[in-house]
């Protein structure tokens, strides 16, 4: 168990969208995430093309209630306020809402609709960065068009567009495309983050975190679990930048590497090392 995790895509607010259906099941989901590590979390509702500055009051509102019954019942677990942002193109005009932005930082998450990727989809992103926020793409696994081709993920990925990957997707809960381009994203060291997506108790709950943690230990190693589930999370609340996977992946290689090389030394050649200091 990773203590300190931090989730940035949960839909645990109450009767907005169709994660939990009520305070009680938030409890219950949020009691699931202490018990799977989680010190933090960010609620994501959805914010729909459609969706205008009312859909955001309620979002607030519902959030002071939620962490009102969270005081209530005991539970130790910092919530923050945001949106999961359905592509649209006034985006900037979206995230200015108080919480457009991830946990009142620069973050934003953003969810693409499904079939062909719109011309204006690079434009749109850079209106955003242009704007000082800094983009997050939900889940490009599971959009058809990019799992079928990874080289416009890349693209994305180098006009500074993060992502984050879903766990259920790591454990092949929603299908095999979704599952391979989910761990190929993972093995390039391309994934920033990676959300619960938490819905509810049984179908998307938040109880895969535990078993993704292990599948990206067995593709990466300890060093970029820490890296996606806890430590560039905690730059979503801090408004800090992330470590990128590429550099952190360079730097784990060149650290093994250079173990490599170290010279071996007995016993008796370290003990003759240390009397030579003397």
């Amino acid at each position: 168990m990773m203590a300190g995790y931090v989730d940035i895509r949960s839909h645990v607010l109450p009767g907005v969208d169709d994660g939990s259906p009520s305070v009680e099941v938030s409890l219950a989901m949020l009691e699931v995430a202490i018990g799977q590590g989680v010190g933090a979390m960010v609620l994501t509702p959805h914010l729909r093309p459609f969706d205008g500055p009312e859909k955001e009051e309620e979002h607030c509102g519902r959030f002071a209630e939620l962490q009102e019954a969270v005081r209530d019942a005991g539970l130790e677990i910092d919530l923050h306020l945001g949106s999961e942002i359905a592509f649209r193109f006034n985006m900037p005009e979206v995230a200015a809402w108080p919480s457009g932005h991830l946990a009142d930082a620069a973050y934003v998450l953003t969810d693409l609709p499904p079939g062909p990727l719109s011309p204006g989809l690079e434009q749109a992103y850079f209106e955003l960065r242009s704007e000082g926020y800094k983009p997050i793409l939900a889940h490009p696994e599971r959009h058809r068009q990019l799992s079928r081709h990874p080289e416009q993920i890349e693209r994305l990925r180098q006009q500074d567009l993060l992502l984050q990957v879903k766990a259920g997707s790591l454990l092949g809960k929603f299908g095999r495309r979704a599952q391979a381009t989910a761990e190929m994203i993972v093995e390039q060291g391309w994934t920033d983050f990676i959300g619960s997506d938490a819905h509810d108790l049984e179908k998307r709950p938040l109880s895969l975190l535990v078993e993704a943690r292990e599948r990206v230990a067995d593709l990466c190693g300890e060093a970029e679990v820490a890296r996606v589930f806890r430590d560039n999370p905690a730059c979503v609340l801090s408004g800090d930048d992330v470590l990128r996977g590429e550099e952190s992946l360079r730097q784990a290689a060149r650290r093994k590497s250079s173990r490599r090389r170290r010279p071996k030394t007995g016993f008796f050649q370290r003990l003759l090392g240390r009397g030579t200091k003397r």
